[in-house]
């Protein structure tokens, strides 16, 4: 009876197949696959599976088997150890049973093993790494019939291969680690076993017509394929930049390939087997002739590429086997591969270099001369080519390297043979390589460079052909009968033409470029001008539209060549009106000085050195300009004229101070600004505080003055420079915000032109000082200055005078107050927990507002800002308990700091919510600023962490509940009670696994939508 069930079941169960891989009807194969899928997830998944493989009877109930233990043994929870060996033991008896099974099952049943020993490599039981017993059971397979030989095969072809996959679903750390012990401890010994096994089908009679033969050499050398494919490095090469590619051989394979044997074993392969095998030894090929460099000793090196050589002269000399595509394709990717790996001097040296060039030249000329077979290939040949020919400025050798004889042959070929496509693509109606701009601009760009070696014939043939084409182009026009087709012809040609001289003048390099050869590019270029005018005349009753594209393309390359990208334009003073001072000009005009004058004092700073007496008169005019307005400050005071120089200098002094990039040039400048210069501008800033076009360039002339870009401000030890510079700077800041704060409330479009602007230039220039790293501010407090103390309350005035929404709504104020306030919670945390608990608050409100910001400056900062807060409270609190009375007193500040956050215990709780909605439910582009905060949080909050992990969790459905959990008990996995790098590295790698984790468990089907969860209001 159970017998009649299962044979019942086995009946729909094939039935579904059969729907599935061969069914017409879409409906149908969408319902057979759906009730399939749920076959994988249900308990008598693996007991079906083996009812189908034995008792199926067809290849699709098989393969479906085969299909769904795949799925069951990549799952990310593996199954028991003993369940997966019994799963291989059981496809390598069944596969061993049943060797003539159809071929797509047994590569899926492989592919299974393949994926049980990669998942299980580093797992042991007694004492065994059991699953690395798999090249044992394979010579098994090895010694029995030719079926089982190349099942063997099969397995480790597809091992190789699915060692090299990488799974983006689990940590591609491990997938290193992994393929790293495959590669050195396995791999070398598969294609050893491979080559041997190779030679041994080489040796026997072979029959192109046994199939089996055939099959095993197909496998044999996808087999040597895969490992010579195989990721050595874990660099994961991109496959498509497939002229770079460099394979990284392990130096314990060097062996392999000093013997000469290895490479004629392929060569000799190629020779021997059909083209469908053929090519695929051409592959292997491919890989030796990108074999790294550094594998070799120079003498090996040598005799290594003479062995490659070889080869090419001999398949070149039988060519036979080139006239099926992709044979020729493979030969093509060959032979580029020669020069990418292989210097030109090195090539030159090799015996028969004269005979195997002049074999490859005329292998090109035939190709391109074919042009309409396999014209994928050019490119490669091209490559060939121009590489060579790049390289000749670099030969040392005295060989010759004959290039000046066949590369002009090549140019010669291309041109001609695109010439002799035109009328064949148009009487046949053909595809026109013209259509493919991205083919032709792609060998355009290669020919350039073989176009310039012996330039003279290439362009002697350009103007014959040009010549003899427009003649006959002006003939067909002014013919009585004009004949459509032939004008097309001839506009064809033309614009091939156009495109090859724009072409060869596009090529023409700086540093080998010669009078002569300019003089040929203006012969070709006047050619092509004329023919814009013909054309012209014909508008608009006829044009073309390939002649008018390669017109386009000549003229960019004409404008690159010989006109550059930027006009060079006169520089008379009419040209620069924002020098003067003349009422005529707008006061926008004026920040061009800025611009200006960075460009002159680049100028100056060549030959500058420590030439005090050079940057003296140089300053000359600003210093003119400074007296004139210290004249008027003192006498008539003539307001706008004072105003209007005052702008300017302070652009032009801005300009100047942004090149002055070294220690030497900056401190020139100080020492004639500080004493007679800085005053004045002191001065205009309590005058026309109101006025932004005034205290805007001066503001920021202070904000560039702190600047410690290139350590320029590190002053000689005996030096005070840098605290009277920072007086200065608080003098300005507080000068400025305690002024721009009397004008009391201002209407929307008024406050950031007013106001915000000129406070967010103070807090980058407060930002500056205090990170420049070139004043000690703890020696303000020991003397009793109180300029740091002043700047600090002028900041707090500013800032409580700003709502929260301006600060984030106006960018650059948000920009430069946040990166401040990181810096104050860095280094100044005693003034952050001085504050009035009202200031305080606003402060942290803004934390908590700005964790949210697309802007991810603004987000990190904020970040980095909590972080400071929560790691001072969190050592507080740490040291409390065992610290000695005698100490009481230095922890004033951290005691206010943890009073403050016991009364007001949700700031914290909502900046922990923030993030951790952040990490679960947004798009997080600061991953590792959100965990660095987190984790002090948690470890301060762990009673609230607890109500919002339960609060997620339960609004959840059941089956989600138990993932869940596991995501929150793995972030904490190893996490200790501290806050020391090593432990927040720990809980940044968690959290990383714990959001990707977290998102599939959300998003799959039943899941919450998340949004709604009350948690993270």
């Amino acid at each position: 009876m159970a017998q009649g069930a299962a044979s019942q079941s086995l009946a729909e169960l094939e039935v579904l197949c059969n729907q599935l891989y061969e069914g017409t009807d879409l409906a149908q194969r969408i319902q057979a696959e759906k009730v399939l899928l749920e076959l994988i997830d249900s308990p008598e998944c693996l007991s079906q599976c083996q009812l189908l493989l034995e008792q199926g009877t067809t290849s699709y109930a098989q393969l479906l088997a085969a299909t769904c233990l795949s799925k069951l043994v990549s799952r990310t929870t593996p199954l028991p150890i003993e369940q997966r060996i019994d799963i291989r033991n059981y496809i390598l008896n069944y596969v061993a049973s049943q060797p003539k099974l159809a071929p797509f099952v047994i590569q899926a049943l492989v592919q299974v093993i393949a994926k049980i020993t990669k998942l299980g490599w580093f797992e042991v039981q007694k004492d065994q790494l059991i699953f690395r017993d798999i090249i044992a059971d394979v010579k098994k397979f090895l010694q029995a019939t030719v079926d089982h030989y190349i099942i063997g095969v099969m397995i480790l072809s597809e091992l190789t291969q699915e060692m090299n996959l990488v799974d983006y679903s689990r940590p591609s750390a491990k997938h290193r680690k992994i393929a790293t012990s495959f590669r050195d401890t396995s791999l070398k010994d598969i294609l050893m076993l491979a080559c041997s096994l190779l030679k041994e089908v080489l040796a026997k009679p072979l029959n192109l017509q046994d199939q089996q033969q055939q099959s095993l050499a197909m496998h044999l050398l996808k087999l040597v394929l895969n490992c010579l494919n195989f990721d050595f490095i874990g660099n994961s090469a991109d496959e498509s930049a497939d002229d770079l590619c460099t394979v990284q051989i392990p130096t314990n394979w060097r062996t392999i390939f000093l013997e000469p044997e290895t490479l004629d074993l392929f060569f000799d392969l190629y020779h021997s087997l059909p083209p469908v095998l053929s090519q695929l030894a051409l592959s292997c090929l491919v890989q030796f002739a990108s074999t790294r460099r550094s594998l070799f000793s120079n003498p090996e090196r040598a005799k290594y590429l003479g062995n490659l050589i070889k080869g090419v002269k001999r398949i070149l000399e039988n060519p036979q086997g080139l006239s099926d595509p992709g044979n020729y394709h493979e030969f093509c990717r060959f032979l580029a591969r020669l020069k990418t790996n292989y210097q030109l001097g090195e090539l030159v040296m090799v015996k028969d270099y004269s005979e195997v060039i002049r074999l490859i030249a005329n292998f090109t000329i035939t190709s391109l001369q074919h042009w309409e077979f396999a014209p994928n290939s050019v490119h490669y040949l091209l490559t060939l080519w121009q590489r060579m020919v790049a390289s000749v400025p670099f030969v040392k050798s005295t060989e010759p390297h004959l290039l000046d004889t066949y590369a002009p042959e090549i140019t010669k070929a291309y041109i001609t043979s695109r010439l002799e496509s035109v009328p064949v693509v148009i009487r046949d109606g053909l595809e026109d390589p013209l259509d493919d701009t991205a083919t032709v601009f792609q060998q355009l760009e290669q020919l350039c460079t073989v176009s310039r070696c012996e330039y003279e014939k290439t362009c002697a043939l350009l103007v014959q052909l040009f010549d003899q084409n427009a003649q006959n182009y002006q003939k067909l026009l002014h013919s009585s009968s004009r004949n459509p087709l032939e004008i097309t012809v001839q506009e064809g040609r033309l614009a091939w033409l156009v495109y090859l001289v724009g072409t060869v003048v596009g090529g023409r390099l700086t540093y080998t470029s010669t009078d002569e050869h300019d003089a040929m590019d203006g012969e070709l270029s006047c050619r092509v001008f004329q023919l814009i005018s013909l054309m012209d005349a014909q508008l608009p009753r006829s044009s073309n539209e390939k002649v008018e594209l390669a017109i386009l393309w000549f003229l960019d390359q004409f404008r690159k060549t010989y006109v550059g990208d930027q006009l060079q334009r006169t520089s008379k003073s009419k040209h620069f009106p924002f020098l003067g001072v003349n009422d005529n000009y707008s006061l926008s005009d004026l920040r061009c000085r800025t611009t200006f004058y960075t460009a002159l004092t680049r100028l100056l700073m060549v030959d500058l050195g420590e030439d005090e007496d050079e940057f003296e008169n140089f300053m000359l005019p600003l210093t003119v300009s400074f007296e004139t307005v210290t004249q008027i400050f003192n006498n008539s005071f003539k307001q706008e004229e004072a105003k209007r120089m005052l702008i300017g200098l302070a652009r032009d002094l801005r300009g100047i101070a942004f090149a002055l990039n070294t220690k030497t040039s900056y401190t020139m400048l100080f020492d004639w600004i500080y004493t007679s210069y800085l005053p004045i501008l002191q001065r205009a800033i309590e005058l026309w505080y109101r006025e932004a076009a005034c205290t805007t360039p001066i503001l920021k002339l202070m904000a560039e003055l702190l600047q410690n870009r290139s350590q320029r401000l590190n002053f000689d030890v005996s030096s005070p420079n840098g605290i009277l510079l920072f007086r200065e700077a608080s003098k300005m800041i507080c000068t400025y915000g305690n002024q721009i704060l009397s004008l009391g409330t201002l209407s929307k479009d008024q406050v950031y032109p007013l106001k915000l602007k000129g406070i967010s230039i103070c807090y980058s220039a407060l930002k500056s000082a205090l990170c420049g790293n070139y004043v000690s501010f703890g020696v303000f407090k020991l003397y009793g200055d109180n300029h740091f103390d002043n700047v600090l309350q002028a900041f707090v005035k500013m800032l409580l005078s700003v709502s929260h929404s301006d600060l984030l709504q106006y960018r650059k104020l948000s920009q430069s107050y946040y990166p401040l306030l990181e810096c104050l919670t860095q280094d100044h945390m005693s003034f952050i927990t001085s504050l009035e608990p009202h200031v305080l608050m606003y402060i942290l409100t803004s934390i908590s507002e700005g964790l949210t910001a697309l802007d991810t400056i603004v987000s990190s900062s904020c970040c980095a800002s909590l972080d400071y807060v929560v790691t001072s409270l969190f050592k507080h609190i740490a040291k409390e308990g065992k610290k000695p009375v005698r100490c009481r007193e230095i922890s004033q500040d951290g005691q206010r700091l943890l009073h403050f956050m016991q009364q007001n215990p949700e700031v914290l709780q909502q900046m922990m919510s923030i993030l951790m909605n952040t990490i679960i439910f947004e798009d997080c582009r600061n991953q590792w600023s959100v965990s660095r905060p987190l984790l002090g949080l948690i470890l301060l909050n762990e009673k609230y962490f607890s109500e919002l992990r339960a609060s997620l969790i339960t609004s959840q459905p059941d089956n989600k509940r138990e993932v869940l959990d596991q995501c929150f008990r793995n972030l904490m996995e190893g996490v200790e009670q501290n806050l020391l790098v090593k432990n927040r590295d720990r809980f940044t790698q968690n959290m990383s696994v714990f959001r990707r984790d977290m998102a599939d468990a959300l998003r799959c089907e039943g899941a919450t939508e998340a949004s709604s969860l009350d948690m993270m209001s």
